[in-house]
């Protein structure tokens, strides 16, 4: 709605619509803060993932099925009937 009353508004008088020269222009301090923040945020979500990627066990071979995994010893596998 505001920009309507403006357009209104400025089609009166047309030497009130002035451009900014596009050399003088610039994001400012809070384009930079905001730039920095996601690069700073981006270092860090890719240092986690880098760490997290390390404590996966990366296996060249696929374990065969019939093979035990040390790590479900103690579970029943099966048809499940208790």
């Amino acid at each position: 709605m505001a920009m309507a009353s403006s357009v209104f508004l400025t089609a009166a008088d047309p030497q009130v619509i002035t451009v900014p020269d596009p050399d003088t222009v610039s994001p400012g301090f809070l384009g930079f803060v905001v730039i920095f923040l996601l690069a700073v945020a981006t270092v860090l979500l890719v240092r986690s993932m880098v760490t997290h990627l390390r404590k996966v066990r990366y296996s060249p071979e696929p374990t065969p099925a019939g093979a035990s995994d040390p790590s479900t010893k103690g579970t029943t596998t099966g048809s499940g009937s208790a």
